[in-house]
């Protein structure tokens, strides 16, 4: 059955948009024996595991808002097709009003700007929680910060700047009518999931919560070199797994295989997707 790529959520419609593929390795899973991670992604070490990156348009009230912004340039020539698949899908850059960044890594956020530093989204507004704008954007870097800490500081403070007259910081709670943000910190620590409510009905945009599916479902605590707080990634997590598959809240992940909704259920110490209904 194919998968549709757009979900409604009472009066809201939520399409996804592929950014196109990132590709990663083994070496990045953390917390699971090698042999395992092999077993469960299918791919053998050494070869390229191809992690697809979704960003998702939401139509409310008369608005285009858009969740992340892809990878721009930056990331090999797999990726930076966002503005490209926007425009075919009827969402030219620049129509979109509202970008709200589940958080400002590198597959994220480097989007939001051309090879000249210019803003792809020249009409929109930048939406980054609190807590995330002030690590990257505001803190003064320190001596022991990783070489990733450091050189994504300095990108995103190069790819926001054309926004920072229209950046708006904000706190958990409702930033948009039926929109609430919630801080869900760990992989970077401020990241944010945006819950959509209308007519009854939720889902759930969660960025980072899962990057491959096929080993951190089944195996929640495995954490990956991206994460900036393992351990808190690993709560949030389980947290975040926990209470999907409770509620039985439909999900919309940056990297779950395109378009990235899915449903989850309890098994044992994981979980699993469900066929689509």
């Amino acid at each position: 059955m194919t998968v549709p790529r757009s979900r409604q959520v009472g009066d809201v419609e939520v399409v996804a948009v592929s950014d196109g593929l990132l590709n990663t390795h083994h070496d990045v899973v953390l917390g699971i024996d090698p042999a395992e991670s092999e077993r469960l992604i299918g791919t053998p070490r050494g070869a390229p595991i191809p992690l697809d990156v979704n960003c998702f348009v939401i139509r409310h009230r008369g608005r285009l808002i858009l969740s992340d912004a892809g990878a721009g340039n930056a990331m090999g020539p797999a990726l930076g097709r966002l503005p490209q698949n926007l425009r075919a899908a009827g969402f030219p850059p620049e129509s979109i009003d509202v970008l709200l960044m589940t958080h400002l890594h590198p597959d994220h956020s480097l989007g939001l700007v051309d090879e000249a530093g210019r803003a792809v989204f020249p009409n929109a507004e930048l939406v980054v929680h609190a807590v995330e704008a002030e690590f990257w954007l505001d803190r003064t870097p320190q001596p022991d910060d990783s070489e990733r800490v450091a050189r994504n500081t300095k990108a995103q403070r190069a790819a926001t700047a054309p926004y920072r007259d229209r950046l708006r910081r904000v706190t958990d709670g409702e930033v948009l009518p039926g929109i609430t943000a919630m801080l869900r910190p760990g992989h970077t620590p401020g990241h944010t999931n945006w819950l959509i409510a209308s007519g009854g009905e939720r889902l759930l945009i969660w960025g980072d919560i899962i990057h491959l599916a096929a080993v951190q479902l089944v195996h929640p605590d495995a954490t990956l070199v991206f994460d900036v707080d393992p351990q808190r990634a690993r709560e949030t997590r389980r947290q975040v797994l926990d209470w999907v598959a409770a509620e039985q809240l439909c999900v919309a992940g940056a990297h779950l295989p395109f378009p990235g909704f899915a449903r989850l259920v309890r098994e044992g110490a994981g979980y699993v997707r469900p066929p689509e209904r």
